[in-house]
């Protein structure tokens, strides 16, 4: 038989071999930005508190000036090794989808190396820099996740995960909305709108969406690439 047909004869179901070391820095990386976030918080000198202050706002104290930033690189590095590990696998994933879940890891970075400006003084180039790309950002990773999971519903090995994805992906829109809503500069606010001194929960609420939608990619990874695997290698 020639090399050609055997080629041809190759099962298109035989295992990656990148995929799930992929998924597994990935999850490795998400573990370490969610312990570093977790340090940032830790450090604060007036005590933990997720209501006022943004993340991005722990620059300001003593460990968060050296923890913050590492942390949303560390976010940024487990996304591109999740879009490898997904591409890897032959993942449903599309094009578009690809293409927002890398600009959701470049706006991590960018966020990361130009920091905001405390609140109340005037902002200057690089606080809107990291404003901006943190908003896109928040907007490029669920709008990715909700067209991954449009396309895995379709797909016998990642449906099971299309439900958990789409959740987590309405959960950060919904977030983002209401974190956005606390920006409105009106006098009196109304429930969460110009409620400035609730942007902190309502950021929280969709950076950890966008976590939990990380880790559902990586385990989405994790399951595909173990029911493709023939059941000799299992055992």
């Amino acid at each position: 038989m020639s090399r050609l047909s055997r080629m041809g004869n190759a099962d298109p179901t035989s295992p990656s071999r990148l995929a799930r070391p992929l998924a597994g820095a990935g999850s490795l990386w998400i573990a370490c930005a969610v312990a570093t976030a977790l340090a940032s918080e830790l450090g604060r000198p007036s005590g933990i508190d997720l209501i006022h202050p943004t993340f991005s706002e722990l620059i300001f104290t003593t460990l968060g000036a050296r923890l913050v930033g590492i942390s949303m690189v560390m976010l940024s590095f487990a996304s591109i090794c999740i879009i490898f590990a997904l591409i890897d696998c032959q993942a449903p994933t599309g094009r578009p989808g690809r293409m927002l879940i890398g600009v959701w890891s470049v706006a991590l970075v960018v966020a990361a190396i130009f920091p905001p400006t405390p609140v109340g003084t005037p902002p200057v180039w690089y606080d809107t820099l990291h404003r901006y790309a943190a908003l896109v950002g928040f907007v490029c990773l669920p709008l990715a996740g909700i067209r991954l999971a449009s396309r895995f519903q379709t797909h016998a090995r990642w449906c099971r995960t299309a439900t958990a994805i789409r959740a987590c992906s309405t959960a950060s829109l919904l977030g983002i909305a209401a974190f956005v809503s606390t920006f409105v500069p009106i006098g009196q606010p109304v429930w969460l709108v110009g409620a400035r001194q609730y942007s902190g929960i309502t950021e929280r609420l969709p950076l950890a969406s966008n976590i939990a939608l990380l880790a559902t990619l990586a385990a989405a990874v994790f399951s595909a690439s173990r029911r493709r695997q023939p059941a000799s290698m299992r055992e």
